[in-house]
């Protein structure tokens, strides 16, 4: 019984314990992304359109989809849940969903010591 009570105070106090009541329901959003801007482009492009897909899990973490999946920080807010992906180069990429399904996924990206800035306009369901 010791046993019992000494891995259950373990598990409290590593956060590995979560009650029934606190999952929600797993969120997915898939975006299509149909209008394109960069300093390179001449106004709004309407090149191949960029997919992606995000996942908020039962625990509040989330993922992007892609080629593979790797965790993102998700900021919820009364209009709007936004996905900020932290690139190893300090630079970040985000996408804002608002309650209508419109998005911005804008990357501010550092390649070869250049700064590749661009932003993406479409929809998610």
């Amino acid at each position: 019984m010791r046993g019992v009570i000494l891995a259950a105070s373990v598990l409290l106090a590593m956060g590995g314990a979560v009650e029934a009541e606190s999952a929600k329901p797993v969120q997915r959003f898939v975006c299509v992304f149909d209008k394109h801007i960069s300093p390179e482009t001449d106004g709004i492009s309407h090149k191949s359109p960029l997919t992606y897909e995000f996942t908020v899990d039962g625990t509040g973490q989330a993922f992007a989809v892609g080629k593979s999946i790797y965790p993102v920080r998700v900021v919820v807010g009364d209009r709007a849940v936004t996905f900020l992906e932290e690139l190893a180069s300090g630079a970040v990429q985000t996408t804002t969903i608002n309650s209508n399904g419109k998005a911005v996924h804008s990357r501010h990206t550092i390649l070869f010591g250049r700064f590749i800035a661009s932003q993406y306009y479409g929809t998610c369901k």
